[in-house]
């Protein structure tokens, strides 16, 4: 169904999927090459460590909404690469 936006018909089908005017989900946003890309960046390991640990917080905060398990495989994940970093710290 059409709607009025700044004196104009939009049509939702006419909309670009992805685009700027597109709402925003729940989809995941952190990926396990994105945990693997921090933990092997060449900034210092404490640096790292703390950016793991960012996006362990992001993650927790999401996982409420996680219906189809995507989020726990992270976590471990994401806990497995802190643990490594922490030995050479």
């Amino acid at each position: 169904m059409p709607v009025m936006k700044n004196g104009s018909m939009i049509d939702p089908v006419d909309a670009q999927v992805g685009g700027d005017g597109d709402i925003d989900g729940i989809a995941q946003t952190i990926t396990g090459d994105d945990i693997d890309t921090v933990l092997m960046s060449p900034s210092p390991v404490e640096q790292r460590i703390d950016t793991l640990r960012e996006m362990r917080v992001e993650l927790e905060a999401r996982s409420h909404a996680d219906r189809g398990g995507e989020i726990a495989p992270l976590l471990n994940q994401l806990d497995a690469a802190i643990a490594l970093l922490s030995m050479r710290a």
